[in-house]
């Protein structure tokens, strides 16, 4: 399942990409399609190394693995945007990932209870 949504978010990014021409509406429309594609990519990989170094939770539920995945998917994406608008530089990309990292402790932290 991963790899067909992967697949067709990866045709919808070039499909997109090669329909619009580069502006900030065209950047939101191909944004969701890249996020479902990196997300899905990176899906399996997630959760096989969840799986490898036996973290507790993500490797015994996909579900966990996706959603971090999700979260990798969101901040390469935001970081793609950024970079191709001219605002991108590496403070910023590591604000992100500590960001999103500290949210995803605290929904794990939060599920528990």
């Amino acid at each position: 399942m991963s790899i067909a949504l992967a697949v067709s978010g990866w045709a919808g990014v070039i499909v997109l990409t090669a329909a619009l021409p580069f502006s900030p509406a065209a950047l939101a429309a191909v944004l969701p399609m890249l996020i479902l594609a990196l997300t899905m990519t990176a899906a399996p990989a997630v959760w096989i190394v969840a799986r490898r170094l036996r973290l507790p939770g993500a490797g015994e539920r996909p579900g966990i693995a996706l959603r971090i995945a999700f979260w990798f998917g969101l901040w390469a994406a935001i970081c793609i945007g950024l970079r191709l608008l001219g605002i991108l530089n590496g403070l910023i990309a590591i604000t992100l990932a500590v960001i999103f990292g500290l949210g995803e402790t605290f929904v794990q932290q939060w599920t528990r209870r």
